[in-house]
């Protein structure tokens, strides 16, 4: 009963979604095309700045809870929903790739990465009250840095960040911890926030 009401609901923020964000979503289609990870990871660094963190930016947010949407709710469908169309788009250029596994480990890498900077952006907009788009940014540069310090290798000024760090992602499997942890930190700002 519940599972298909949330499959109700998820099902028209979907239908609004696309509705509302059809000529982002087509330029952000064109860009998953491509096998490099460099031009995915910058197709769905945009995705969520003109996704959920623009509904944020101009309050679609609170519009939507007036409907049967909770601000958690709306939160996991938004990142569903961009799940969900790197997903998609990651599998319409499949035959792009010349090998299975660097498919993979390219989808894996964009939903860590998804994951990870949504996350991130939520605690700044709700924890500090950062703009929703400088959240993003100051995210991007920091995790820039930070992962561009010191050397990959064990020794003298290493950097463990790097194995973390979404821009990076040294081991994928610790940045994908460190993405569910930031993904979940997301979801307790917005919590507080609304007073869930």
């Amino acid at each position: 009963m519940f599972e298909r009401y949330y499959m109700i609901l998820f099902n028209e923020y979907l239908h609004k979604q696309f509705k509302e964000k059809f000529g982002t979503l087509l330029i952000f289609f064109v860009l998953m095309l491509s096998p490099g990870l460099s031009i995915k990871t910058f197709a769905v660094f945009f995705a969520i700045l003109f996704g959920l963190l623009s509904d944020v930016k101009n309050r679609r947010l609170d519009l939507l809870t007036f409907l049967p949407y909770t601000r958690s709710m709306i939160y996991w469908f938004g990142f569903g929903f961009l799940a969900t169309i790197v997903l998609l788009t990651s599998l319409v250029g499949l035959p792009f790739y010349d090998s299975l596994s660097r498919f993979f480990t390219d989808l894996a890498s964009c939903l860590i990465f998804l994951s990870a900077y949504l996350g991130l952006s939520f605690v700044l907009v709700n924890f500090l009250s950062v703009d929703p788009y400088g959240s993003l940014f100051l995210i991007l540069i920091s995790d820039a840095i930070l992962s561009s310090l010191g050397y990959s290798s064990v020794g003298h000024f290493y950097n463990p960040y790097r194995l973390i760090s979404p821009l990076w992602q040294g081991n994928i499997f610790a940045a994908a911890v460190f993405a569910i942890v930031c993904l979940y930190l997301g979801y307790l700002s917005v919590v507080k926030k609304g007073g869930e």
